[in-house]
Formats: C-alpha cells, structure tokens, sequence
C-alpha cells in the first residue's frame, strides 16, 4: 500500500514556475495599475480571444472544404488509416472517425460557424471589434507566410493555454492550476510534460504576431 502512494506521488505532475512576478501582474487587469501594464494585460486577453475565435474559424473552413471536395475516402482507405493511427498514437481511432458524406461536413461547418459567432459576441468590446476580428480571421487563415506556429497549433495547445490564460485573468482557476494547463500531451504514449522555455517563447512570440496584426488591421480601418 506505501509503495502505492510513493508511486502516486512521483507521478503527480508539479507545476512549472513558468512566468516571473512581473509577468503574473500583466496577466490580470488590476484597478490603478499603469498605463503601460494596462495595455499589457489588455493584449494578454487580445491574444487569448484572437486565439480561440481563429480556432473555430478555422476548423470551420475545413469542414467546409470537405463539404465541396469531391474527393472521397473509401471504407477502406478510412481502415488504413484508422489501423495506422491506433498503431501509431495512444488514441483509438475507427474507420467511420475518416469518413464524411458532403452533409455532415456540411452540417458541422455551420455548427462551428454559429460556434463561432458566439465567442465573437460574448468576447466584443471595445478592444475585440467584430467587424475587425472576421476581417482578421479571414486574413491569416489565407495567408501562407506569416503565422506559421499559430495556424497549425491554434487547435491544440495554443487554444488550451488561451483558455487557461482567460480562466486565470478572470479568477477562475488559481495559479498552480494555470501553469498545469501549459504542457504537452505525447500522441505516441500520452505523457504529459511541462512546456519548455523555447516552446513558450515559441508560443508568446506567436500571440505577440496576432495582436500586432489585429491592430495592423484596426488601425486601417480607422
């Protein structure tokens, strides 16, 4: 029974002391705080908001793209790939998981539409404009030679640490549990392991790049 405990306690995973104090005040928008750390924390929320609506946008438009191929995998191809997946990664994977008719991927693109539209809305303010939030999407999700780590991530963990992000802002969840948010999962054998200092730098210039484009946008607009 101890060695059970003793094994249960090496497995808990222990948050990373990842940001410095300097960084955890811009993270949370305080009353009287500075003109400078204001505006800090206000593309903090920017980037998190830009992150998770692009992430809807864009799984919106791959469904959509499914819907007007006409490409079609067969039962078998979709076997093939089902079998590779599950030899390859911890998920389980079955052929009907790479399989859709035009209709549903029809259908799911307008569910994530509406999904969509509605992080739009609950996020709109005076900093999250709707008008410039599609026009931002639309621009990034067509463009092929800026945004490299966040088109590709912006659904995986770019959207979880986003999220987290927002829940700690809002006091939500505390800080132990926001720095367990920021780590990877392994599709090869589902181990987790805390993210690091080059992959968040990775991450931070990815949020600094769309919030600089978003203004980019806002400013001509104005």
């Amino acid at each position: 029974m101890l060695s059970m405990e003793k094994k249960k306690v090496k497995q808990k995973i222990i948050p990373a002391n990842y940001f410095s104090a300097e960084t955890i005040q811009h993270m949370v928008l305080h009353n009287g705080q500075t003109k400078r750390y204001n505006k800090r924390s206000l593309d903090i929320t920017l980037a998190c908001k830009l992150t998770l609506t692009y992430g809807k946008y864009h799984l919106m438009m791959l469904h959509r793209q499914l819907a007007m191929s006409e490409e079609r995998t067969s039962f078998q191809q979709a076997e093939r790939t089902a079998d590779l997946m599950n030899k390859m990664t911890v998920f389980h994977s079955s052929p009907t998981d790479f399989l859709h008719t035009q209709e549903q991927s029809t259908d799911e693109s307008i569910d994530v539409y509406k999904e969509y539209k509605q992080l739009v809305a609950e996020y709109s303010d005076e900093h999250f404009e709707p008008a410039i939030v599609d026009q931002f999407c639309k621009t990034v999700y067509e463009d092929d030679e800026h945004f490299i780590f966040f088109k590709p991530f912006c659904n995986l963990y770019f959207s979880v640490y986003a999220d987290a992000l927002l829940r700690y802002q809002q006091g939500k969840i505390d800080y132990d549990e926001f720095c367990m948010q920021f780590q990877e999962l392994s599709w090869m054998d589902g181990h987790r392991t805390p993210l690091d200092g080059k992959r968040l730098k990775m991450y931070i210039m990815s949020m600094r790049e769309v919030v600089d484009w978003y203004k980019q946008l806002k400013n001509s607009n104005i």
